[in-house]
């Protein structure tokens, strides 16, 4: 059953019937990109029997569902699967799109990061109706190439890379279209059409062996070894004597000699018999060395794609982070490079970035309890909460001894000054000279002496005076320390 699709935003409706393939724009019907190139090529399908067209429709109805849904079984779409970046891709993206005061609409079957896509399944290209409508999605997608994924019931499948029209044969079609005219011949003659067919048969290594005799290498080692074990026995050291020394230097050197000459025999041996096997290894190793310089050089051509796709596939990530205006922390301090692998969505992306803001947030919550800015500081240039609390009870704990250690030097401050009072106040205060003009202060001698004990408080001024007073009227006093 086919389903009408729509989608709405705050000032318009879009929508699509299916069963008269109409467009509508708040109500009001525009045309479909099939409808502008069919009638600008005159495309006419009425000498077609309907049960072909109808096979025909069913059998791309059927691929493209397959690539929409990823549920891969037709040999035409397995090869297609293998042209793109399912990852990376937008599938039947409805569109509608106003260029030049004039409004039409469409569905693209695949969106890459930087491509159009679309399937078709006749069974003969028709490389100029392609074009115009690859270029009309275009104005809306804004992609860099453009290509059409051919799969004929042939079975000789192509990729056509899709020239890009100028802006003005795009207005020529637009105008075209309008005014019910058609499109000359030579609207396509300055334009080059690529096709690729990227099926390659792959390169079969089976190392064959035309003719082999087992080694085998008759010589005369044995009967030297036991010739050789026969004669040393006429050259033991026991046989020796310091008269005889110059003999046994001779003996020494001859034998010498023979060990070196029947050596270098092996060895000489030896390399003709492996000269078989040499020349096999190094005509081994120079194939190989030419299959790796030709993969080094394709690997090369990957990196540059990947590279480009990664950058495409980051700078959407980055777009998306910077839309939701958290402006706390840069996307580098929560970017993934996994983010950008071919099997990672856009989709699961976008969600693991919001669990990572919302696990900041959260974060951040525990922190501001706290109310240590600088741990909160701390955790933004680290994004971990563990650290940050650690940091919180370093800073509270490196306070808190510093305030003790203020206390106590404050403490020690105040008792070194008073002993200073003190021992000021200790020393004898020079003798003042009566002033005559003043009343001499008298006591009788019936009146009674008393002592008090107490505590004197002031500054160093105030006692001072308060020892030259007592001195003056003749209060006896000591200090004690």
């Amino acid at each position: 059953m086919q389903v009408t699709q729509s989608w709405t935003s705050q000032d318009e409706e879009f929508f699509f019937d299916p069963v008269w393939h109409t467009y509508k724009l708040n109500g009001r019907i525009i045309p479909s990109v099939t409808k502008i190139i069919r009638t600008v090529t005159a495309q006419d399908l009425s000498h077609i029997p309907p049960d072909v067209l109808k096979k025909a429709a069913d059998r791309g109805t059927a691929i493209h569902k397959e690539i929409e849904t990823g549920v891969i079984s037709s040999i035409e779409a397995n090869w297609i699967e293998k042209q793109i970046n399912r990852n990376n891709c937008f599938f039947e993206k409805m569109f509608y799109c106003e260029y030049d005061n004039f409004t039409f609409a469409g569905t693209a079957d695949i969106i890459g990061i930087d491509t159009v896509y679309d399937i078709k399944t006749q069974n003969e290209p028709d490389v100029f109706m392609w074009t115009l409508q690859l270029n009309l999605y275009n104005l809306f997608f804004k992609k860099e190439h453009l290509k059409v994924l051919h799969t004929p019931k042939s079975g000789n499948y192509k990729i056509f890379d899709i020239p890009h029209l100028t802006e003005n044969q795009i207005k020529q079609i637009i105008f075209a279209y309008q005014n019910n005219q058609t499109i000359g011949d030579d609207f396509m003659k300055d334009l080059e059409v690529i096709e690729n067919v990227r099926d390659v048969e792959p390169i079969k290594l089976e190392l064959e062996i035309y003719k082999q005799n087992i080694g085998e290498l008759t010589t005369n080692a044995e009967k030297l070894k036991a010739q050789v074990e026969k004669q040393l026995q006429l050259y033991k050291a026991e046989n020796y004597s310091p008269d005889t020394i110059d003999n046994a230097k001779k003996d020494k050197a001859e034998l010498n000699k023979a060990a070196k000459m029947l050596n270098d025999k092996r060895i000489e041996i030896e390399r003709q018999f492996m000269k078989p096997i040499d020349d096999f290894k190094n005509t081994i190793n120079e194939t190989v060395a030419l299959i790796k310089t030709a993969s080094g050089e394709i690997d090369l051509i990957v990196k540059v794609v990947e590279n480009k796709e990664k950058e495409a596939k980051k700078t959407i990530i980055v777009e998306y982070f910077n839309s939701l205006n958290f402006e706390l922390i840069g996307i580098d301090k929560i970017f993934n490079d996994k983010w950008l692998n071919k099997t990672a969505k856009i989709e699961d992306t976008k969600k693991e970035i919001l669990e990572k803001i919302e696990k900041i947030k959260s974060d951040l919550n525990v922190l501001e309890r706290i109310g240590e800015t600088e741990a909160r500081d701390f955790y933004l240039s680290t994004l971990n909460l563990d650290a940050a609390l650690a940091k919180a009870d370093e800073i509270k704990a490196n306070r808190e001894r510093l305030a003790k250690l203020e206390a106590e030097k404050t403490k020690a401050e105040t008792e070194q000054k008073d002993v200073e009072v003190i021992n000021e106040m200790s020393k004898p205060v020079p003798e003042v000279k009566e002033d005559t003009t003043s009343e001499p202060i008298t006591s009788t001698a019936s009146e009674r002496i008393y002592t008090v004990d107490f505590t004197a408080m002031g500054t160093e001024a105030q006692l001072k005076e308060l020892q030259s007073f007592m001195d003056k009227i003749d209060i006896k006093y000591q200090f004690k320390k």
